[in-house]
This record gives C-alpha cells, sequence and structure tokens, in this order.
C-alpha cells in the first residue's frame, strides 16, 4: 500500500515512460521477427537453387537480402489478394516465425552469426582505435536514428510509408490516384508487415538493414579478393559520406537498390570465376529484385547483361544464351511489379511511358519538367561531379550529401581501376563489373540532370558509388607508391581523409544529440511531442485536421504528403492537382463541381508549397493560374488555419 501511495503521489519517471520504453521494446522485436524470417526464407531459396555448400557470411547476408525481397513479394501478394489486414498479416509473419524455430533456424543463424563475428573479429584486430570508433559510429548513430517517429524523411510521408499505409487502410490494393503509389514497391511492401504490427519505426530498421547488409557484403567481398586493409579503407569511405547515417535511418529505398545492385554485381563476379549457372541465377535474383525496388534500377540488368556478353564474347551461343539466362530470371522477379500495375492501372511503367488510368499528356508533361535541365552545356556537364559534391544544385540537399573524398580520389582511383581491370583474375573480374556498372549509373544520371531538373538528386548515385568504393580504397592504397625518401604522399594523403572523415562524424553526431533519439526511446518524450520539436507545421495540421468531422474527406493542394494524417487525404503528390484541375475544367465554378462530385469536403492549402511553386523557375503557376486559384479558393470557406499560417483548411459548400 505504501508503495502505492508513493507511486501515486510521486509519479516516479519510470511509470510515465513505459509506454514509450514498452513501444521500443515492440519496436526491437518486430524488426528482429522480420529479420529472422528473412533468414528463414532466404535460406531456403539458396538451398532449394542448390547452393549447399556456401560461406556462411555468404549464406547470411545473401539469406537476409534475398529473404527481405521474398517478404516484399508475399506483402503484394496479400495485398492483391485483399488480404491486407493488421490480423492477418501479423498472425502469418508470427506463425511463420514460430515454424522456422520448429525447424532449427535459430541454430543456423547463430551459427551463421559467430562467423560473421571470427570474420571481423580477425580483420578489424588490424585497425586502430580511431579506425574501429570511425566505422562504428556512423552504424550506432544510424541505428539511433531509427528509433525516432518517421516524420523528417519527406518522401517516406509522401509514398514509402503513406502507401503501405494506405493498403492496410484499404485492406488490400485499390486504384489510386497517386502516382508514386505505383512505382515498383518491393521495400513499401516489406514496410507492410511491420505497420501491420503497429511499429512505424520498425520500418526505418528494415531500410537500416538493407544499409548494414551492403557494407558488410562490400567489406567481405574486399576482404576475400583483397585483403583486410582494402576492408578498412571501404569502410572508411563509407564513413566519410555525410548523409548515409541519416538515410539509412528513414523508411526509404534507396539502401534496398544499394543492397541488390552491390550483390548482382559481387554474385556475377562468382559466376565467371566459378563458370557455375548457379551463381547466375542467383545474380538474375538479384537484378530482379532490384528491379523491384525502383524504375532507376533498369541500370543492374542492363550492367549484368552487358558483363556476360563481354567475359563471354568468345563464345557467342554461349554467351547469349546464359545472359538470356540472366535476364528471364531477372524479369520473372519482377514481374509481379509491373504485372500489377499493367492490370490496375493500364500500365506497366505506370505513369511513364505509356501513361494509362488518371493520366494525360498534361501529366506527363508535367512530370517530365523537360527542359529544366542544364542543358548540353559542355562546361555543366564537366562540372557535374563537382557540383553533385557540392550540393547546391540538388533538389533533396540535405540527404545527397557525398562528401568530397570520393572525387578527391578519383585520378588515382581511374588509374588502378583501369591497371587492375585488364587481369582476368578475380580482382580483375569484380573492378570490371564495378566499373561498368558505376559507368553506365553515372551516364544516365547524366542524362536525365541534362533533360529535368528534378532528376539532380545526388543520392540517385548511391547505388553506384557505394560499390565504387572499391576501386576508391585501391585508388588510396595506391597512393603509398607515390612515397618518397623526402616527401610521404600517403601520410599527407591519410592526414587528410582522416580530417574529413572526423569532421563529418562529429557533424552527425551533432545531428544525433539534436535529434535527441534516447528521449523517445526511453520514453521520455511522446510521439506527439517529438513531431512537435522536429516538424511543428505537420504536427499542427495533424491537430488542425482531427478536429474537422469524422466524414471530412480532404482534397490537398501543393502538399504531397499525407502519412499520419488523421482523415483520408489526397495528396497533391507532384503538386500538380490545381493546375491539372484548371486544364480540364477550367473554371472556378467547374472545378468546385468537380471536387464535389468526387466526394470531397474540406480543401487543405499548403502555403509554403505554393509560394515554393510560385517562386520556382520553371513558371508552371503562371500569373493566370494564381488568379483562377485564388478565385476559387474564396468561394470556399475559410474554417481552420494553423497557428504559423503554414497550413489553411477550408470547407467546400
Amino acid at each position: 500500500m505504501l508503495i502505492s501511495a508513493y507511486s501515486v503521489v510521486q509519479k516516479p519517471n519510470l511509470l510515465n515512460a513505459l509506454p514509450g520504453l514498452a513501444d521500443t521494446l515492440w519496436t526491437l522485436i518486430v524488426a528482429a521477427l522480420l529479420l529472422f524470417n528473412a533468414y528463414g526464407f532466404g535460406t531456403r531459396l539458396l538451398h532449394w537453387l542448390g547452393l549447399k555448400s556456401i560461406d556462411a557470411v555468404d549464406r547470411l547476408l545473401l539469406s537476409c537480402g534475398v529473404g527481405l525481397g521474398a517478404l516484399g513479394l508475399l506483402g503484394l501478394g496479400f495485398s492483391a489478394a485483399q488480404l491486407a489486414s493488421e490480423t492477418t498479416l501479423s498472425t502469418f509473419q508470427i506463425g511463420l516465425a514460430l515454424f522456422f524455430v520448429f525447424r532449427n533456424d535459430v541454430q543456423k543463424l547463430r551459427g551463421d552469426l559467430k562467423a560473421l563475428a571470427a570474420n571481423w573479429n580477425l580483420s578489424s584486430s588490424q585497425y586502430s582505435l580511431l579506425s574501429k570508433l570511425a566505422v562504428i559510429l556512423p552504424f550506432v548513430f544510424s541505428f539511433l536514428l531509427t528509433l525516432v517517429p518517421p516524420f523528417e524523411a519527406f518522401d517516406a510521408l509522401l509514398y514509402h510509408l503513406a502507401q503501405p499505409a494506405r493498403i492496410l487502410q484499404d485492406g488490400g490494393l485499390r486504384a489510386i490516384n497517386i502516382a508514386p503509389f505505383w512505382f515498383p514497391s518491393l521495400s513499401e511492401n516489406l514496410y507492410l508487415w511491420a505497420l501491420a504490427f503497429g511499429s512505424e519505426r520498425a520500418t526505418q530498421m528494415m531500410h537500416l538493414a538493407w544499409a548494414v547488409l551492403s557494407t558488410l557484403l562490400l567489406w567481405h567481398w574486399a576482404v576475400k579478393t583483397w585483403n583486410a586493409e582494402i576492408g578498412r579503407k571501404i569502410l572508411l569511405l563509407l564513413a566519410g559520406i555525410p548523409s548515409l547515417p541519416m538515410l539509412a535511418s528513414w523508411a526509404y529505398a534507396d539502401m534496398a537498390l544499394v543492397f541488390y545492385a552491390t550483390a548482382a554485381l559481387y554474385t556475377l563476379t562468382f559466376y565467371e570465376s566459378t563458370k557455375s549457372p548457379l551463381w547466375l541465377q542467383i545474380a538474375g535474383i538479384m537484378a530482379g529484385l532490384a528491379m523491384g525496388v525502383k524504375y532507376t534500377s533498369f541500370i543492374v540488368p542492363l550492367t549484368g547483361g552487358l558483363l556476360i556478353l563481354f567475359w563471354r564474347g568468345r563464345e557467342f551461343i554461349q554467351a547469349m544464351n546464359h545472359a538470356a539466362q540472366f535476364s528471364i530470371l531477372a524479369l520473372i522477379v519482377a514481374f509481379p511489379w509491373y504485372t500489377r500495375n499493367g492490370i490496375i492501372m493500364g500500365n506497366p511503367f505506370y505513369p511513364f511511358l505509356f501513361g494509362g488510368r488518371y493520366w494525360d499528356n498534361f501529366l506527363s508533361v508535367w512530370y517530365a519538367d523537360a527542359g529544366t535541365g542544364i542543358g548540353w552545356n559542355a562546361l555543366q556537364i564537366f562540372l557535374l561531379p563537382l557540383n553533385a559534391i557540392l550540393g547546391h544544385h540538388d533538389v533533396t540537399f540535405f540527404d545527397g550529401r557525398l562528401g568530397p573524398l570520393f572525387l578527391i580520389l578519383v585520378p588515382f582511383t581511374l588509374a588502378t581501376l583501369i591497371s587492375w581491370s585488364l587481369q582476368g583474375s578475380d580482382r580483375g573480374l569484380s573492378l570490371q563489373a564495378i566499373g561498368l556498372f558505376a559507368t553506365v549509373s553515372f551516364a544516365a544520371w547524366t542524362f536525365g540532370v541534362i533533360n529535368s531538373s528534378a532528376l539532380w538528386q545526388a543520392r540517385l548515385l548511391l547505388p553506384a558509388l557505394i560499390p565504387f568504393a572499391i576501386p576508391t580504397a585501391l585508388g588510396w592504397e595506391s597512393l603509398m607508391r607515390l612515397d618518397t625518401p623526402n616527401l610521404r604522399i600517403s601520410f599527407l594523403s591519410n592526414a587528410l581523409i582522416a580530417i574529413v572523415i572526423a569532421f563529418t562524424v562529429f557533424d552527425n553526431a551533432v545531428f544525433v544529440l539534436q535529434r535527441n533519439p534516447l528521449a523517445v526511446a526511453f520514453g521520455a518524450q511522446s510521439r506527439e511531442q517529438y513531431i512537435a520539436r522536429i516538424n511543428p507545421s505537420y504536427a499542427r495540421l495533424i491537430q488542425l485536421m482531427d478536429k474537422l468531422p469524422a466524414d471530412a474527406n480532404v482534397y490537398s493542394l501543393f502538399e504531397p504528403r499525407s502519412y499520419g494524417l488523421p482523415r483520408p487525404t489526397q495528396p497533391d503528390a507532384i503538386n500538380y492537382n490545381f493546375s491539372h484541375d484548371l486544364y480540364l475544367y477550367q473554371t472556378p465554378s467547374e472545378i468546385i463541381r468537380h471536387w464535389k462530385a468526387n466526394g470531397y469536403t474540406h480543401v487543405l492549402v499548403y502555403e509554403r508549397g505554393l509560394d515554393f511553386m510560385i517562386e520556382s523557375p520553371s513558371g508552371k503557376i503562371t500569373p493566370a493560374a494564381q488568379a483562377a486559384l485564388n478565385k476559387t479558393l474564396s468561394r470556399l470557406e475559410l474554417i481552420r488555419q494553423t497557428s504559423d499560417k503554414v497550413y489553411t483548411i477550408y470547407r467546400i459548400p
């Protein structure tokens, strides 16, 4: 009684923190459950393909990656079958975990983890304390950032989390007029499982899992093919990418594509060195999984096909046969995403190439934003690598900071890449694969930037840049050959690189301290309080919309995000809603009539988004369109506005 009375009167912090602590514990349990099931799926697939005697580290990394992809495909299957409810999805995953437990997968996983730990300890024993800190801290930072609610990641609120949340809301797939929802969405359908368990933060841990798998696979590749020192340099180069810890902690798709691209290149080199068709099949699966992540992933199977033709060029018939096998397998694995789009939206590549449901020429022109890029300006094209590093043209600067190390070392990297690639050994094959993939990727990105400013996003280069850490590490190592008795070039370069990495790690440490993720993890700060601190305008919008009638149906103007909003909302995914309505219906009265006919009761205006579009050099919002917008809004009833005047809500009369 005395303890109970004390607790009621004094209210110890533990009691207040219990809900937050329980939620964090649940997040960790859900993430562990999904990763365990991914491992169980992946090991069985590799075994079924015939890879029974495989290096334990390879088995662990490749199995987990393939298994995560399999869970994404399963998520699509449940959605297509209209079985995407919290109860059905969570029950299936729990049953799957129990099956794997009874099949001794826990013991198998423990053995593979011990093998990974032994390899890591053997290599890291040669690292200095500072090197270990520089390598480990970014992963610690990224893990801590996964513990906060996902309300800083713009694209997560736009579609990476909004799409699976909408699937859960609808109980399955529906034809929805939101273009990004129909991009290949393997990662989003993996996040579907975590959201079904009620754990939005576990989605971020899944994205981080792909990042960790990518890094470990790259390190393992380098140590096996070269030595521990090259592995160390690769890890340090990745630690020198400023945006990586933050980006890896968000529920995005970038790290998934990084993993599948890296794994495809890795297994292709095994295929060529061992002449084993089993590795060709694994490479095809990895390329197919990559095609399920993003449309830009077409570079992965394209590079794979070119490599097979190049390596087997003297055996033309065999080369064509193997290239066909690789391509067909990749297409089979990717087929579900494009079939989904073809059946529901009338275009396998929706909304590109062929248009489709809800799409027209106006939207095609608006989305392409053609002619806004740098054009065929030779000087600008030459300066692209520098401008990509500086980031001053990047439309997503914060999550696209690549750091200067790769560019600083590029002369030595290219020289090393060319000399090593001429060899026919595993080292030469590895560098041929990475070099070709990087070349094709950069060429495709450059072509995009030439045509459209919307594609100026340096993070789109990460799937090529991260594997490129191997030749860059070799270029860094080659500096030792430039040393003379009077001048140690390698010492000076090592000091410069160490300074860059130290500044990067420190900058990320400050970022994590500012976000204070442990306050959320330990329940000292609630989800709502964190959102209000990090994204105050969006937090006010959530509060504002929560006061709308329960049957409200909101039409958004100039706000692409919708995740977490408490009322059904049609987001303005690429800021075209009003301009497209004006194009179709021409007058304010007809626009309002159309809104009412589609069941919308309220209109949300994101004032900052409107200002951004008005000030944009593209000139999409013309003075005439502004006048039409003002006239349209004047016919609505202004009912609410956030205190910072960022969001305004109107009622449609």
